[in-house]
């Protein structure tokens, strides 16, 4: 049996909540993997003063090395997740919005299209997708409005802060993710407006 054909706003809308999906999942990935930070914090955990006689290593402590080891790692993947939440949650606030703004336009298109190069998504050279101007009196617009406005600040705080050698650009990766993430949530919502207008529109032309 072949497979049925989906209805063209049906995989869109499965593509751009997919992509929604993909940014919490990453979300909590960072969360667990900042929590994973905390809880070996050497200046939280009481110290274990036991040593070990190791050649050429004098006072080796285990306790000690082991909760240093663990903090490295965690500290990697703590940067690493906060990396891939940025990306992410970047691809499904351009997705959302470039999405919404196609159905608005008149356009059927059957997924949300982004590039990807060695695992990061790739964000278009024109900048955030804006669809509001096409909204008409949908409720939500006002809020989209704002969180595109912070988005975009957010972005230009991000980049100011990587331009500058002594900031450590990472702390923004967070607050710049949270604003992509609920900028795509704001956008996929725009996105389901956009079909229930154009399935009215549909409607009566026949």
């Amino acid at each position: 049996m072949t497979k049925p054909a989906v209805a063209w706003f049906q995989s869109l809308t499965e593509s751009v909540f997919a992509l929604g999906a993909a940014a919490r999942e990453l979300r909590m990935a960072n969360d667990a993997a900042r929590v994973a930070a905390w809880s070996v914090d050497q200046h939280r955990l009481l110290p274990v003063n036991g040593e070990l006689n190791v050649p050429e290593v004098p006072f080796f402590r285990p306790h000690d090395a082991a909760v240093c080891q663990l903090g490295n790692a965690y500290r990697q993947l703590e940067t690493r997740t906060k990396r891939l939440y940025e990306n992410t949650a970047l691809a499904y606030a351009h997705g959302a919005a470039a999405a919404a703004l196609a159905v608005l336009r008149g356009e059927r298109p059957h997924h949300a299209e982004l590039h990807r190069e060695k695992g990061q998504y790739v964000l278009s050279a024109t900048g955030l997708p804006d669809p509001t101007v096409l909204l008409g009196g949908w409720n939500g617009g006002p809020r989209l409005v704002e969180l595109r406005r912070v988005l975009l600040q957010r972005q230009d705080e991000a980049a100011a802060a990587r331009a500058e050698p002594r900031c450590v650009s990472d702390e923004f990766a967070v607050d710049l993710a949270n604003a992509a993430y609920a900028f795509g949530e704001q956008a996929e919502s725009a996105l389901h407006f956009a079909l229930m207008t154009t399935s009215r529109k549909d409607e009566e032309t026949w």
